[in-house]
């Protein structure tokens, strides 16, 4: 899997982003809203996106998944979250959704071949994340999001990230 460490996930396209150094401008710029607000966006999305700037943070999917079985929350995910996106990034193609975790980052875990993002839960159950978010087309897109760590040449992962799903 290829990594960026550019910024064009704020801008468009979609990620699962799990390093609270690199969420924490959006929360304090009130760009986060809930899951709930934005599965309602299904039924008619608003004219522009309801946050300034041009990244809505979406919070609450970790929850989703967390109390869901695995197969119910990965079923939720392409019938619920995916649709959404798709809906997203046709009418606002210069937005960022970003789907915050709290979780630490090895609770994300990149297959081998790294084809797929699995979600290990707090019960150590994994859900299929990537494949559930993004479906298994677009994970052949999927990059590696990073930023520069606390030392010289350090990279740390941040999330992953997919440009545009099908």
């Amino acid at each position: 899997m290829e990594s960026i460490t550019h910024t064009v996930w704020q801008r468009r396209g979609s990620c699962v982003l799990f390093d609270q150094k690199s969420l924490a401008p959006f929360i304090a710029a009130d760009a986060v809203i809930s899951l709930r607000q934005a599965l309602s966006w299904t039924k008619g999305l608003p004219s522009s996106p309801p946050v300034p700037g041009r990244t809505i943070v979406i919070s609450g999917l970790e929850t989703v998944i967390e109390i869901m079985s695995p197969k119910e929350a990965e079923a939720y995910l392409a019938g619920k979250v995916r649709p959404l996106l798709i809906a997203i990034q046709n009418c606002w193609t210069d937005c960022g959704i970003v789907f915050g975790f709290s979780a630490h980052p090895k609770a994300f875990v990149e297959t081998p071949l790294d084809e797929e993002i699995l979600f290990r839960r707090r019960d150590r159950k994994a859900v299929r994340l990537s494949d559930g978010i993004w479906d298994g087309g677009a994970t052949a897109h999927m990059r590696r999001l990073q930023r520069d760590g606390a030392r010289p040449g350090e990279e740390v992962t941040i999330g992953y990230y997919v440009a545009r799903i099908a």
